[in-house]
């Protein structure tokens, strides 16, 4: 028997939509399969589902097991809880088709994007929390510059972190054309604005595109949430003849509040009180570019706010080991990145201080990474194995040798630039699931040993 038009169908038949997969470990048990064949066939059906035109048979016990919001709906003294059929609202027929697809198969094939956020909505609503986990991994795959925009509406709306994060870094690299889409939550044109790593060609280009993101609002924002947006922009380097021409003929920047948001800016320059604002686009680093920089952000978890602010550069501090320590013992979190003379970068996070204690320290938040390794492969970050072993060593601060990971993870020896000796081979940390096979020792530079051609040391601040 099959559904009705909105629902999958039996045999071949079944929907044709496989462009993108979403399902969970242990869909294919026995008893899975069997409650599915019972579904698809009809029989034993205790309540009909209708959301708009369509209506979907099914089973409670099933829906109960699956959705937080229809188990405390059937268990409760509501008038749906033993109502032959039950309306739901707040989600599109095919999304729901597909979401039932998921709650019986534990798998389900969506169309396109578009239905994918429709399939992650419905697992909101009805606190499927598996379906929304798969959805948002799967909408992370999908990001590109034409739906950047939703995907950012998407993670502001139901609260995914991870999927903003994601968004955020490529919102960076092409502001202009994401950030001009009146589809952006203002959360996120707020965090953008924060970023010293906006692909931009200069400040200007920053002040209209959040211009044109404002005209395009359905709704005009207020006053004081205006200026706070505005305060974002850094009008110290934008031109005198712009601001002359551009800025000052914004209405608001016509108001005294707008007039004194300008002022600020300029003399808090001018008298003291705060540092020039960087250029868009410049990084603190020597070895990371902006693509770089941004991904060890993304890797801390901290937002787009997040800033690092360089403690040590051996070229210019020295290559000496008490040169690393005097300037990074007791400045709480830090990151280290490795360049090593055949070109290979990565280096690896501390999230408590180094203070030359004389052995291994644990730190269940450390991890190390590669940006760019032999076989020109994408960027990878390696946590701390689950083992207790691993996490007592998962830093070696030692006062004679430098910033050192794991028990032989990542060992940088003293005058690493003149040394060869410095080595990497994993034993504290490892791949993420699901990563191929490599070679410990030579993961990283693809040899066992390496001379490093530059180190740097950021402090971690938001």
């Amino acid at each position: 028997m099959k559904r009705n038009s909105y629902g999958a169908a039996s045999g071949a038949s079944k929907r044709r939509c496989t462009s993108i997969s979403v399902g969970r470990h242990g869909s294919g048990e026995a008893g899975h399969v069997r409650l599915a064949a019972l579904w698809r066939q009809g029989l034993y059906c205790d309540v009909r589902l209708r959301v708009g035109a369509g209506v979907f048979p099914a089973h409670r016990l099933v829906l109960a097991a699956e959705s937080t919001f229809l188990a405390a709906l059937f268990a409760g003294e509501f008038k749906d809880s033993l109502a032959p059929i039950v309306d739901l609202h707040e989600m599109k027929p095919r999304a729901f088709a597909l979401a039932l697809d998921y709650m019986y198969d534990g798998t389900c094939a969506v169309p396109d994007v578009s239905a994918l956020q429709q399939v992650l909505s419905v697992a909101a609503v009805l606190q499927i929390d598996s379906l929304l986990a798969t959805a948002a991994t799967a909408l992370e795959e999908c990001i590109a510059v034409d739906n950047c925009a939703s995907m950012l509406a998407c993670a502001d709306r139901y609260h995914i972190p991870k999927l903003a994060l994601k968004a955020e870094a490529l919102a960076r690299k092409a502001f202009v054309d994401v950030a001009s889409d009146p589809a952006i939550p203002a959360s996120s044109i707020v965090a953008l604005l924060q970023s010293d790593h906006l692909h931009v060609k200069s400040e200007e280009q920053v002040f209209e595109t959040l211009c044109t993101w404002l005209k395009g609002q359905a709704e005009s924002l207020g006053e004081e949430e205006q200026l706070n947006m505005f305060d974002l922009v850094r009008f110290t380097l934008i031109s005198k003849d712009f601001t002359d021409s551009t800025v000052m003929s914004w209405p608001i920047f016509k108001t005294p509040r707008g007039h004194t948001l300008l002022l600020t800016q300029l003399q808090s320059l001018l008298f003291g009180g705060g540092d020039k604002p960087t250029q868009r686009g410049k990084t603190p680093s020597e070895i990371l570019s902006v693509e770089a920089h941004c991904q060890v952000l993304s890797w801390l978890d901290k937002g787009a706010a997040t800033k690092l602010k360089l403690l040590y550069r051996a070229s210019n501090d020295g290559w000496a080991d008490p040169d690393f320590h005097s300037r990074c013992d007791n400045k709480g979190p830090t990151v280290t990145v490795i360049k090593c003379t055949d070109g290979y970068v990565f280096g690896g996070f501390a999230s408590t201080s180094w203070a030359s204690i004389q052995h291994f320290v644990e730190c269940a938040n450390a991890f190390i990474f590669s940006l760019h390794r032999p076989g020109g492969v994408d960027p990878v970050k390696l946590a701390l194995r689950a083992a207790p072993e691993a996490t007592s060593t998962s830093l070696f601060d030692f006062s004679m040798r430098g910033p050192n990971f794991g028990t032989t993870d990542i060992e940088l020896r003293v005058f690493a630039n003149q040394n060869a000796n410095s080595s990497t081979r994993l034993a504290s940390y490892e791949l993420p699931p699901g990563h191929p096979p490599v070679d410990a020792k030579t993961f990283f530079t693809g040899s066992e040993k390496f001379r490093a051609a530059e180190v740097e040391v950021f402090s971690v601040t938001v």
